[in-house]
């Protein structure tokens, strides 16, 4: 097997799949409408930085996702294994509060959202 296909079996869908990774993440951590904010330094923590992600519906391809569309209660339990995040999910919504539209619960609770403000 030479250089070329061998790139060609394996570096192109390793690529591929590289990519898709790279657009399924960016799409949890930037809003569509909303503009969520990033914190640095002292202004950010842990449970600041999972409640301004965004759970995003997948559809048909939800389940091969292992429905990370559920991102939010994904960076808040890191544990809970990906067949009980959707349950998780509707379970943490009545505690987190109203959504808009795309879940952003950063909005919901101004000690979270310090001076963020929506647009």
């Amino acid at each position: 097997m030479g250089p070329v296909q061998m790139l060609k079996l394996y570096g192109v869908p390793y690529w591929l799949f590289v990519m898709w990774l790279d657009l399924v993440t960016y799409l949890h951590h930037h809003g569509h409408e909303d503009k969520l904010p990033w914190y640095r330094g002292k202004e950010w923590s842990y449970l600041r930085g999972g409640l301004t992600t965004l759970d995003r519906d997948y559809g048909l391809i939800n389940n091969i996702h292992h429905d990370i569309g559920t991102h939010v209660i994904h960076h808040l339990f890191p544990q809970i294994p990906h067949y009980n995040l959707v349950e998780a999910t509707e379970a943490a919504k009545p505690v987190l509060g109203n959504d808009t539209g795309d879940i952003v619960y950063y909005q919901t609770d101004k000690k979270l959202a310090g001076s963020v403000t929506s647009e």
